[in-house]
């Protein structure tokens, strides 16, 4: 049982980084924002980025890099931390979810309180607001797809499928643009889904079934992707689901032989590759996700 608040992420003298704290649950609640000098004071479109179980903030960045992306295009990427490094994502599969106080850890309340936060300060577009996460911050990504359509605009899960008790639980109020990477041999979140004590992990083709029937989508298509270095056994093949309802994309980047990192043009470790298996080094993940990202809007909330 954790009750105490989360530890804060390091502190940084960039002054386009700024730690945020947010009182939740009778606990505070941190995030790390990174907002490019070149942004000036005007709103710009806003990254929720969740890390995996056990991952710190730091360890996200530098896994997926995506302070880069948001410099070189010019958005917003904001950084909270987990009660104990451990996303409460819904009814689990194994290990009880997180408690603080006596009570379940609120992470969509963390989380909707941060984003409306950063819109009502006139930092954030909130028509051009995206999810992304990795491993168990994948789950809480596709958490937040079923439960803050109405706040988001596309949402980007990573290397994860679905639980059976999500797809369940998951009532979208409308079609939302989702974008998925995994790899075929990810031993921490199987692509072809496991069993476990309270429930399973869906197979990735069976998300991505789940969501095309969300979405409306009927056309499907793919294509590799050029394979950059003739050494690497891994490969990518894009596959998209168009005609889609409310012009809503859906796509997977299936990673042959690609284990449970995400795709960079970065190269690993033999220490790395041993622990998590391979890493692909055909696409930059965060450029992918933010060129997904960057053809949406929330009509909604725009007009």
């Amino acid at each position: 049982m954790l009750s105490c608040a989360a530890s804060r992420p390091p502190a940084t003298p960039d002054k386009s980084y700024k730690i945020l704290t947010y009182a939740h649950q009778r606990v505070d609640r941190v995030a790390l924002l990174h907002r490019p000098l070149s942004l000036g004071s005007r709103p710009a479109p806003l990254v929720v980025a969740l890390h995996g179980l056990g991952q710190s903030v730091q360890s996200l960045r530098e896994w997926l890099r995506m302070d880069d992306a948001a410099e070189r295009h010019g958005f917003n990427v904001i950084y909270p931390q987990a009660i104990g490094l451990s996303w409460s994502y819904g009814r689990p599969l194994a290990q009880p979810m997180p408690v603080v106080h006596g009570e379940i850890v609120d992470d969509i309340g963390f989380i909707r309180k941060m984003i409306d936060d950063l819109v009502a300060r006139k930092l954030v577009d909130p028509a051009r607001v995206y999810v992304t996460g990795m491993s168990r911050g994948g789950l809480m990504t596709f958490t937040l797809a079923c439960v803050l359509a109405d706040r988001i605009a596309a949402a980007a899960p990573l290397i994860t499928g679905m639980t059976d008790h999500q797809r369940e639980d998951c009532h979208p109020a409308r079609a939302l643009p989702l974008m998925a990477v995994a790899g075929t041999s990810d031993r921490s979140e199987t692509y072809d889904g496991i069993a476990a004590p309270h429930g399973r992990l869906l197979s990735v083709q069976e998300t991505m079934d789940f969501w095309r029937e969300v979405d409306g989508c009927r056309d499907e298509t793919s294509r590799a992707l050029p394979h950059l270095h003739e050494t690497d056994p891994t490969s990518v093949r894009l596959i998209e689901w168009r005609d889609c309802k409310s012009e809503t994309d859906l796509m997977l980047y299936r990673v042959r032989n690609g284990g449970h990192q995400l795709p960079s043009f970065a190269e690993s470790t033999k220490d790395i590759d041993a622990h998590f298996g391979l890493r692909n080094r055909d696409m930059d993940t965060a450029e992918a996700v933010w060129d997904f990202f960057s053809r949406f809007t929330d009509r909604a909330i725009s007009h």
